[in-house]
């Protein structure tokens, strides 16, 4: 018996033993795992979640948005609830014991107030711009008021439509120190009262002098009384062409306290009157067609 060179014995009868050795190969099987997959898993969801974040952002009105903002930050729970500062500057929505409120308004009534504020403002202001151009078409229409339209301005104010009528050196509304109106102003107004008739809102109208003290036998007779009775004799003037009494809100005057040329507070075009189609909450809903402006139906003065 031989000895075997690989350290074994091998006999003329025996088998041979083959021994193969494997060296183990290592420093790849870590980008050869299952980790990366989970990744992108992670990936995959978070991009998914993010998209159907833009495509909510997008489908939400600016209402529901404000809602929402409010559901996590309302800003009279600060006092009331713990937390970090929120995103939007105010505290957090969750409750220092970790709860959130039972309830929580989709919107504050502020702010829905506003919305529906300024969105009535819109259309009101719509409506407002037709209105003075139908006063202008209308007193074009008439030859004897053109050369009125100089004394004419319409402006848009936080109250609502103002038509100011004024005086001039050569057309003068009312005589000279009385509240006797020219018929041509009497004309003027009877134009505007035929377009401000079918609208439902209120009026108020202003009577207003120069800063020139008045000069009479009553010495107890000023430029307050003047301006007054001037405003009073525009309610009657537009009362006579039909609009109702139920539409006056407020006559007043001003004497010289609301100048139109602060600079210039002697010149004639301070003595004027306004008409104020006021606004209202409830919205202008007369509507413009191609027979004119038309009263809504069943339509009644608005409160204010």
């Amino acid at each position: 018996m031989a000895d075997d060179p690989n350290g074994g014995s091998s006999g003329s009868n025996g088998p041979t033993v083959i021994v193969v050795k494997k060296k183990a190969r290592g420093g790849h099987g870590g980008h050869h795992g299952g980790a990366w997959k989970v990744a992108y898993a992670d990936f995959v969801t978070a991009m998914m979640a993010f998209f159907l974040l833009l495509w909510l952002l997008a489908s939400t009105t600016e209402e529901q948005k404000a809602g929402i903002a409010y559901y996590f930050n309302p800003p009279s729970n600060a006092s009331q609830y713990g937390g970090g500062t929120g995103i939007m500057r105010g505290s957090s929505a969750i409750a220092a014991d970790e709860s959130a409120p039972e309830e929580a308004p989709m919107m504050p009534p502020a702010q829905a107030n506003m919305n529906d504020d300024m969105a009535v403002q819109a259309k009101e202001d719509a409506v407002f711009r037709q209105v003075a151009e139908q006063i202008k078409r209308a007193v074009m229409n008439v030859p004897e008021l053109k050369t009125l339209m100089d004394n004419m301005i319409i402006d848009l104010t936080p109250e609502g439509l103002r038509i100011t009528l004024t005086d001039s050196a050569d057309r003068p509304l009312f005589d000279n120190g009385n509240a006797e109106m020219f018929d041509y102003t009497y004309s003027m107004l009877g134009v505007v009262t035929h377009v401000l008739q079918p609208l439902p809102n209120n009026l108020a109208l202003g009577g207003h002098t120069d800063a020139v003290p008045y000069r009479g036998a009553n010495l107890a007779y000023t430029n307050w009384e003047l301006s007054a009775d001037r405003a009073q004799a525009t309610r009657r003037a537009m009362m006579q062409e039909g609009l109702p009494e139920r539409r006056m809100a407020r006559i007043a005057g001003y004497a010289s306290q609301q100048l139109l040329l602060v600079d210039q507070p002697e010149a004639v075009k301070n003595r004027r009157i306004t008409i104020i189609i006021l606004r209202s909450k409830q919205g202008t809903v007369a509507r413009f067609s191609d027979q004119g402006l038309l009263a809504p139906q069943g339509a009644t003065e608005i409160p204010f």
